[in-house]
C-alpha cells in the first residue's frame, strides 16, 4: 500500500473508529461535519485517494459508500504529542492514535508517533511539522536518530553519539550546535517519517477541484513522437505509468521573480519571468522540489537518469531533494557561459555558469552513458573539450543563438547544443525523454534530432504554443533534407 499523508490518515482513522463503534461506515455528510468542512467534495476527494491506495472500498451514489479494505496492511500507533527537533521540550502524554501502513513500522516491538517541532534534523529529511514513527527501545547505535529524555523531563530528537566522558546529541543541521550531557535515557529509535503537507493549501485546491473522478489528461499537442501536456507537472506525472521514462531533463523555476533587473545585450531588463517563478518562501519552495523530484522518481525506469539545471538560487535545494527521494548523484556539471551577463552591483563575482546535476534512480542499476561518443565526438564551440580525451565536468557552451529564438523566447531557454549533448550522453535511439518544465521545448527538439521520443509538460500556454512552432519548423527542415 502507498504511504498516506497525515490528513489522509486522519480521515481513515475516523472511518475505522466510526465503523467499529456503529457497525457501519459514516456517510460523507457525517464525515464533513466531523471535520468541520464547508463541502462534502473535500471528503469525496479523500475517499477517492484512500480507495486508489487500497485502504477502503468506495461505492458511488450510495449514502454509506465506504468500507474498510485490507485492514491487515495497516496498524494503529499511539500519537504521543510533539517532540523538539531543536531545543528540548517537556515530555508529553499519549492522547490519540493514528493509522499507518505496516511497512512504516518494524517487524517487532512497540511503536508510537510524535509530531516534530523545529529544524535541527533537516539533513536527515525530518522537517518541522512532520511525524516520526518510533520503536520503543532503551539503546541505539552511534549515529542513529533517537528520542532522548534529558534533565528528567525534557525530550528531544537527535542523533546519538557515545563519547568517552559524555554523550553528544548531534543535530542534523550544520547551523546548529550539538548538546552534551552526562546521562541520557533513550526512549526509542526513529523508524520512519511521515511528510506533512500544507493542509490549508491542500484544502483550497480540493474545494476548487471537481468532485467527479479524475480523467487522464488529453495532450495539448501530439505528433510524431512529440507530446505536450498543459498543466502542473505533479498532476501529469501522476497519470504517467510507473517505470516508463528513460531520461528526464528538468529546469525547474529558480524563484527569482522579485522585481529586480539585470543587463542583457547592453540593455537593462526585468528579471520578472511570471507568476510561475515567484518564490513562496524557502520552506514551500523546497517542498515543491521534494514533490516533483519524487514524482519523477516514480516514472523513471530503474536504470533511468535525471538531469536538473539551476543556479545557486535553487540547485542546492534540488540536489538535497534528489537525495531525500533516494536518487544517486553521478555528476555535477558546470555549464560555463563564455559571454555571461555582467554583474551590475560590482559587489560579488560575475555569475558565468549554471550547474547541472546528473543522477540515477537506482543506485544498484546500470545507467546509460555513451562514454565513447562523449570522448571522441565532435563538440564544436567547446574550447575546454580536447579531441580524443575524456569529457570533463566543465562544458563551455554559448547561450541560445538568435535563430533559436525566431518564434519568441523563454526567459530560461537553454541552447540546443547543451540539450543535444545531454540527450546523446544518457539515452539511446528510441528512448523516451521527459521534461516536466518544458518551456519552449529545447529538450524535445534535441530528442527528435536524435531519434528519441519526447513528453513535455508546462503550465503556460504561451510557451507550449512556442514549442509547437519550433517543432513544426524542425519538421519542415527534416522533410526538405
Amino acid at each position: 500500500m502507498s504511504t498516506l499523508t497525515l490528513k489522509q490518515k486522519k480521515v481513515l482513522d475516523f472511518i475505522q473508529s466510526y465503523s467499529q463503534k456503529n457497525g457501519y461506515s459514516p456517510s460523507h455528510e457525517e464525515m464533513r461535519k466531523h471535520f468541520k468542512l464547508a463541502s462534502v467534495s473535500t471528503i469525496n476527494h479523500y475517499t477517492q485517494i484512500l480507495q486508489k491506495k487500497g485502504y477502503i472500498k468506495h461505492e458511488k451514489n450510495a449514502a454509506r459508500a465506504v468500507e474498510i479494505g485490507q485492514p491487515a496492511a495497516v496498524v494503529s500507533v499511539p500519537f504521543k504529542g510533539y517532540i523538539a527537533a531543536g531545543a528540548p521540550i517537556e515530555a508529553v502524554e499519549e492522547h490519540e492514535t493514528i493509522t499507518v501502513p505496516k511497512s512504516m513500522v518494524a517487524a517487532s516491538g512497540e511503536h508510537y508517533a510524535l509530531g516534530v517541532k523545529g529544524d535541527s534534523m533537516i539533513d536527515e529529511g525530518i522537517f518541522d511539522g512532520d511525524t516520526v514513527i518510533v520503536r520503543k527501545q532503551s539503546s541505539v547505535e552511534n549515529g542513529e536518530t533517537a528520542v532522548a529524555l534529558i534533565n528528567g523531563n525534557e525530550v528531544t530528537l537527535k542523533k546519538i553519539y557515545k563519547e568517552k566522558t559524555r554523550i553528544r546529541l548531534q543535530p542534523a543541521n550544520p547551523a546548529l550546535k550539538p548538546l552534551y550531557v552526562k546521562a541520557v535515557i533513550i526512549q526509542g529509535k526513529v523508524i520512519s517519517v511521515i511528510r506533512t503537507i500544507d493542509e490549508q493549501e491542500t484544502q483550497k485546491k480540493i474545494e476548487e477541484a471537481s468532485i467527479s473522478e479524475a480523467k487522464p489528461q488529453k495532450p495539448y499537442f501530439e505528433k510524431s513522437n512529440f507530446i505536450l501536456y498543459h498543466g502542473s507537472c505533479l498532476d501529469i506525472l501522476a497519470e504517467l505509468p510507473e517505470n516508463s521514462i528513460d531520461m528526464i531533463f528538468a529546469d525547474p523555476p529558480y524563484f527569482l521573480s522579485n522585481g529586480g533587473f539585470s543587463l542583457h545585450a547592453g540593455k537593462r531588463v526585468s528579471v520578472d519571468k511570471g507568476q510561475w517563478d515567484v518564490s513562496n518562501g524557502l520552506k514551500k519552495d523546497f517542498e515543491f522540489h521534494l514533490e516533483w523530484t519524487k514524482a519523477c522518481h516514480r516514472v523513471l525506469k530503474p536504470g533511468g537518469t535525471i538531469w536538473v539545471s539551476g543556479t545557486y538560487h535553487s540547485i542546492y535545494q534540488c540536489g538535497f531533494a534528489l537525495q531525500v527521494n533516494k536518487f544517486h548523484i553521478l555528476n555535477d556539471i558546470a555549464w560555463f557561459k563564455p559571454n555571461g551577463s555582467p554583474n551590475l552591483s560590482c559587489r560579488y563575482f560575475t555569475a558565468s555558469h549554471e550547474t547541472l546535476i546528473w543522477a540515477r534512480k537506482d543506485k544498484n542499476a546500470k545507467h546509460k552513458f555513451n562514454y565513447g561518443l562523449m570522448k571522441n565526438g565532435n563538440w564544436p564551440g567547446d574550447f575546454i573539450k580536447k579531441p580524443g580525451l575524456q569529457m570533463r565536468s566543465v562544458w563551455a557552451i554559448y547561450p541560445p543563438k538568435k535563430e533559436e529564438k525566431v518564434f519568441g523566447k523563454h526567459p530560461t531557454q537553454k541552447p540546443i547544443d547543451l540539450l543535444n549533448r545531454i540527450v546523446m550522453a544518457s539515452t539511446d535511439k528510441g528512448d523516451t525523454v521527459l521534461d516536466p518544465f518544458t518551456g519552449s521545448s529545447t529538450t524535445g527538439l534535441a530528442a527528435l534530432l536524435n531519434d528519441r521520443k519526447f513528453i513535455g509538460i508546462d503550465t503556460e500556454n504561451e510557451y507550449l504554443d512556442l514549442s509547437i512552432k519550433r517543432f513544426d519548423e524542425l519538421n519542415k527542415k527534416s522533410k526538405n533534407k
